[in-house]
């Protein structure tokens, strides 16, 4: 989602037929920035999927009484806990992927339209 509104942002239209390829630096700026809005917005989720699958989840009767009990005892920070780690794994792997896909996507088009490369 955010990939491609970043895209259209740089290429100057919604319109994917009328897309440029993007350069590989922009494809794995636009990879790095979706990984690092993905991690954020998702790390709450995931914490809260770590603590129902982990050996106290015993404490907890629902996902919600999960996130409640655990923000009433340790602040809303914990919803956050192990983001920079996770950071540092989804940045730079969501950079190398979404600049793969265009280098990839460029160079099969080119193949298809019978363009040198």
């Amino acid at each position: 989602m955010w990939f491609s509104e970043y895209k259209a942002v740089i290429t100057g239209t919604r319109d994917i037929n009328h897309q440029r390829s993007l350069n590989p630096y922009e494809a794995l700026f636009g990879g790095m920035s979706a990984g690092c809005f993905s991690t954020i917005l998702n790390n709450p989720v995931d914490f809260l999927k770590t603590r129902m699958q982990g050996v106290d989840s015993h404490k907890y009767t629902s996902t919600l009484d999960c996130l409640v009990k655990s923000v009433k005892d340790e602040g809303v920070n914990v919803l956050y806990r192990g983001v920079v780690p996770r950071l540092g794994r989804v940045i730079p792997g969501q950079g190398i992927i979404f600049m793969s896909f265009e280098m990839i996507q460029d160079f099969i088009a080119r193949i298809v339209k019978g363009k040198k490369h």
